[in-house]
């Protein structure tokens, strides 16, 4: 979700003795930031907490972290406490970072582009609402890519994928629990 972790992780993904898929999402390729030049890895499989909150837990990977943390600042304009974790792997995912997270807040948005149907929201969902349950107040609310393919035409891409304000929206369902 950032290029500070992409040059840790793709190093990680290096040195990994096993197979590694490496994803690149084209719309962080002009994200930009003081990348350190030292050798250093990232963790495979270890999320990051990328904003503290009490209220609500925004469960987010590559693109979809800027924008929970955007939707996150509009929430706290709202009163609303946001904590967003970026997953930064998808298998493995931490899932220790997760549920904690999901355990403290109680309320949960899991944001990914992936179709609803079969996605990594899905598998999140149901893990956070099977290990989590006694401490939910509410349902986990997800923010899903449409169930079709994704168009080539950038404003059909919009329709398709989630945004920023598909999160705020989210965020205020949840918070409402």
């Amino acid at each position: 979700s950032n290029p500070i972790d992409a040059k840790g992780l793709l190093l990680a993904s290096i040195d990994s003795d096993d197979p590694v898929l490496f994803l690149e999402h084209k719309a962080l390729y002009r994200s930009r930031a003081e990348v350190p030049p030292t050798y250093y890895t990232t963790p495979l499989g270890e999320a990051a907490v990328a904003r503290e909150g009490t209220d609500v837990t925004v469960v987010a990977a590559m693109r979809m972290v800027p924008m929970a943390l955007e939707a996150a600042e509009r929430a706290a304009a709202d009163g609303i406490s946001v904590e967003v974790v970026d997953l930064r792997t998808i298998r493995p995912y931490d899932a220790a970072t997760v549920l904690g997270s999901a355990s403290k807040t109680g309320r949960v948005v899991v944001a990914n582009e992936a179709p609803r149907i079969g996605g990594l929201g899905a598998e999140l969902s149901a893990r956070i609402s099977e290990e989590c349950f006694a401490e939910l107040r509410g349902p986990v609310v997800r923010v899903d890519g449409l169930d079709t393919p994704i168009p080539f035409s950038v404003p059909l891409e919009d329709i398709v994928l989630p945004g920023t304000d598909d999160i705020a929206a989210a965020i205020s369902t949840a918070a409402r629990y």
